[in-house]
C-alpha cells in the first residue's frame, strides 16, 4: 500500500480530492474497515452478535405483543392493567397526577396512560419500582405518557435476555436457545406482558424474575470450569433477586430463591486460588444484605398503611371460612354475631356492621393477625386448602376485571360497585368460580413433580447425567419453588382477597417452569441418541 493511500485510510477529507482519488480512498477506507471486523476473533464477534440480534428481536417481540408499535398485518392496539387502587402507591412516588376529568385512575374502566407531572412526590418506602419510574418521569411539570416507563421494562427485559443469549453461545453457538424459554409465556399471550402498560409493582417483578430465570438457565448451559459465564450468571441473579425482593413485600420470595440458588452455584478455576468457589455464596450474601433495608422499610410502610386491610382479609376471607368461625371467632375475642360476616372481604363493608370488629380487628391488627396464624400452625389442613385454593388460581392469570383498554376509547365511568368473584370480594364467590375452573389439580400436580425432580438431581446416578439435562430440571425445580412461595406468601398475607392478582406471577413462573420441564426432557431424549451414535 503507497503512503498516498495510506494518508486516506489516517483521516484526510475526501471531498476535497478530485473525483477519481477520492473513489480510490473510499475504497481504501472500506477495505481497512473489513480488516478491522474481520480481525475481531470468532469466538467474540459471533456471541455478540448473537446477544445483540436477540435483544433486539425481544424488545420488538413485546413491543408489538402490547402495542408500543404497530406493523401491517402484527399487533393491535396499546393494551394495559387498569388501576385498581394499587397503581397511587407508585404514581405519586414520581409526582404524576392522572390527566383524566377526575383525575384519579382507579376503577375508571380504563387503562389512564397520560399523567402530568410536577406534583408533589408523596413519601414511600423505597423500592425498585419507584426507582425505574424515577429514571423516565421529567422532574418538572409537563404531561408523561406511561408508555415510556414501558419501553424502559421492556428494554430491560431485551438487555437481560440479550446478556443471556451472549454468554450462553461463548460455549456453544446453539444454546443461545436457551433463554427463548422464559419469553414464551410474555410473547404467547399477553397476560403478563400487559401489566408493562402499567404502574403496579408487577411488572418490575416480572422483569426481574425473568433476569432470575436467565441466569439459572446460563448456569444449566455451562459447567463449573465456565468461569466468566458463571460470574455473570451471578451476576443476573443478584440483580433479579435485589430488583424483585424490593419491588414490594409480596416478591420477597425473589429475593430469597436467588440468593438459594446463587449460593448453590460452583465456579471453579484452573489457578489455585479458591477464592472463586466462594462467589456464589459472596453474592448471595450481598443480595440479602442490599435487599435488607429496602424490604423492612416496605415492610414497615405495609403495616401503617395496610395494617387493618390486611388482617381483616386474612381473617374473614381465609382462616374463618378454612378454620371454621366457630373456632376463628371466641379465639379472636370476637361475639358470635362476627360468624355471619365470614368470608367478606375489606372492601366490602369495611368492618361495618360487624360486632366486636373495632376493638378485635379494627384496634389490634397486629394481634388479631398473629392470632389467625397461630390458628393456621394448629390447623395444617386449613393453610394447605388456602395455599392450593391459591394454586388453582394460577390457572387464571387473565385477569378479566382489570380493563385492558387505554383512556380515550372508552368513556370514563366508575366500575368500583360490581362484583367480580375473581378478585375475592366474597369467599363464597371466589371458591364457586374456582371450583369451575377445569384441571384445578394440575398447578399442585405440577410443583410436586418438578420439586422430586429437582430433589431428585442431587443423588449420585443423577448427578452422573447429561450436564444440561440436570441443569435444566434444577431451573424447572427452581421456577417451580419460587412460584410456590409466591402463592403461599399471598394467601398467608392477605388472605383470598384478589388472589387472582397476588398468584399472578406464580401464574407466569409455573408456566415457564412446565417449559423448562419439556425442555429438559427434549435434551435428555437428544442426548440418548447422541450417545447411541
Amino acid at each position: 500500500m503507497t503512503s498516498e493511500s495510506v494518508s486516506y485510510g489516517r483521516g484526510i477529507d475526501l471531498t476535497t480530492l478530485p473525483a477519481r482519488r477520492r473513489g480510490t480512498g473510499l475504497r481504501i477506507a472500506a477495505h481497512e474497515l473489513r480488516d478491522a471486523a474481520t480481525a475481531i476473533p470468532r469466538a467474540v464477534a459471533l456471541p455478540a452478535a448473537i446477544g445483540l440480534s436477540t435483544a433486539l428481536a425481544t424488545v420488538l417481540a413485546l413491543a408489538l405483543r402490547i402495542g408500543l408499535v404497530t406493523l401491517p398485518g402484527l399487533g393491535g392496539g396499546l393494551i394495559g392493567a387498569g388501576d385498581n387502587g394499587d397503581a397511587f402507591r407508585l404514581f405519586c412516588t414520581a409526582g404524576l397526577t392522572p390527566d383524566t376529568p377526575s383525575r384519579v385512575s382507579l376503577w375508571r374502566g380504563v387503562v389512564v396512560t397520560l399523567f402530568t407531572s410536577g406534583a408533589t412526590p408523596c413519601t414511600a418506602a423505597p423500592s425498585s419500582s419507584a426507582f425505574l419510574l424515577g429514571l423516565v418521569v421529567p422532574s418538572g411539570p409537563g404531561m408523561w405518557s406511561l408508555t415510556a416507563y414501558a419501553w424502559l421494562l421492556a428494554g430491560l427485559a431485551a438487555a437481560v435476555v440479550g446478556i443471556g443469549a451472549a454468554t450462553l453461545a461463548t460455549v456453544r453457538p446453539w444454546r443461545a436457545a436457551l433463554v427463548v424459554i422464559p419469553l414464551v409465556g410474555l410473547l404467547g399471550v399477553t397476560w403478563w406482558t400487559r401489566f408493562l402498560v402499567s404502574l403496579y409493582a408487577e411488572p418490575t417483578a416480572l422483569v426481574a424474575t425473568v433476569g432470575v430465570l436467565v441466569g439459572l438457565l446460563v448456569v444449566a448451559g455451562t459447567r463449573p470450569e465456565h468461569r466468566w459465564q458463571r460470574l455473570v450468571a451471578l451476576a443476573l441473579l443478584g440483580a433479579g433477586g435485589l430488583l424483585g425482593a424490593t419491588a414490594k413485600p409480596g416478591f420477597v420470595p425473589i429475593g430469597l430463591v436467588a440468593a438459594a440458588c446463587a449460593a448453590l452455584v460452583v465456579v471453579r478455576s484452573r489457578s489455585r486460588r479458591r477464592v472463586w468457589r466462594l462467589a456464589g455464596p459472596l453474592v448471595a450474601v450481598a443480595l440479602l444484605a442490599g435487599s435488607a433495608y429496602p424490604v423492612s422499610a416496605a415492610l414497615e410502610g405495609q403495616e401503617r398503611a395496610y395494617a387493618t386491610v390486611n388482617a381483616h382479609n386474612l381473617i374473614f376471607t381465609a382462616v374463618m371460612p378454612e378454620v371454621g368461625p366457630d373456632v376463628v371467632v371466641p379465639a379472636l375475642g370476637l361475639p358470635p354475631g362476627a360468624a355471619a360476616h365470614s368470608g367478606e372481604g375489606y372492601y366490602w363493608a369495611g368492618g361495618l356492621g360487624i360486632p366486636g370488629w373495632a376493638t378485635a380487628v379494627g384496634d389490634r391488627p397486629d394481634e388479631a393477625r398473629a392470632t389467625a396464624r397461630t390458628l393456621l400452625l394448629e390447623h395444617p389442613g386449613a393453610f394447605a386448602t388456602m395455599v392450593g385454593r391459591g394454586l388453582t388460581a394460577t390457572l387464571r392469570p387473565q385477569l378479566t376485571y382489570l380493563p385492558s383498554e387505554p383512556f380515550g376509547t372508552a368513556p370514563e365511568h366508575f366500575e368500583g360497585r360490581t362484583v367480580y368473584p375473581e378478585a375475592g370480594p366474597q369467599t363464597a364467590l371466589l371458591v364457586r368460580w374456582l371450583d369451575a375452573i377445569p384441571l384445578g389439580w394440575l398447578p399442585l400436580a405440577l410443583v410436586v413433580a418438578l420439586l422430586a425432580a429437582g430433589a431428585a438431581t442431587a443423588l449420585p446416578r443423577a448427578r452422573r447425567g447429561d450436564p444440561l439435562v440436570v441443569g435444566l430440571v434444577r431451573v424447572a425445580g427452581a421456577a417451580a419453588l419460587l412460584g410456590l412461595g409466591i402463592v403461599t406468601l399471598a394467601v398467608a398475607g392477605d388472605g383470598y382477597y384478589e388472589l387472582s392478582k397476588h398468584v399472578w406471577l406464580g401464574s407466569y413462573l409455573f408456566l415457564t417452569a412446565g417449559v423448562t420441564g419439556l425442555a429438559a426432557a427434549v435434551a435428555a431424549t437428544t442426548a440418548r441418541f447422541r450417545r447411541r451414535a
